[in-house]
């Protein structure tokens, strides 16, 4: 069974809490990407490290935010879960999600945006 988990860099707890100083968004921005990457590398080299490629069906890329979405097994999480360096969570087994690519053609933009347009001058 796979299951979808949610991977985060551990906090330290043994220093006190101090507020960030304000800083240009830009320098935040790569600073996020940069913390992101590392971790999901992190992560990588936890799964290379350990053997458990066979367990490990998807690893998202990084984003703004340091959370690694993986798809892995039962044996995976476990082994995951046992990392010092990062938190994992469940969300759940992937086979009670509906398909990620449903069987249903594409709705084309200009139909939602008539459908939004006219419930909303309804209301004005």
């Amino acid at each position: 069974m796979w299951i979808e988990s949610i991977i985060m860099p551990r906090e330290d707890d043994s220093e006190p809490y101090v507020p960030a100083p304000q800083r240009d968004r830009r320098s935040g921005l790569a600073a996020a990407l940069e913390e992101s990457r590392k971790l999901r590398d992190r992560v990588q080299r936890f799964v290379s490290a350990h053997d458990l490629s066979d367990g490990v069906r998807w690893l998202s890329e990084p984003g703004l935010l340091p959370v690694i979405t993986i798809h892995c097994t039962d044996f995976a999480l476990a082994k995951l879960r046992e990392a010092a360096d990062f938190v994992v969570g469940c969300a759940a087994p992937i086979d009670v999600y509906p398909a990620l690519v449903g069987t249903q053609g594409q709705v084309a933009p200009e139909a939602l945006l008539t459908s939004a347009v006219s419930h909303l001058q309804r209301r004005v």
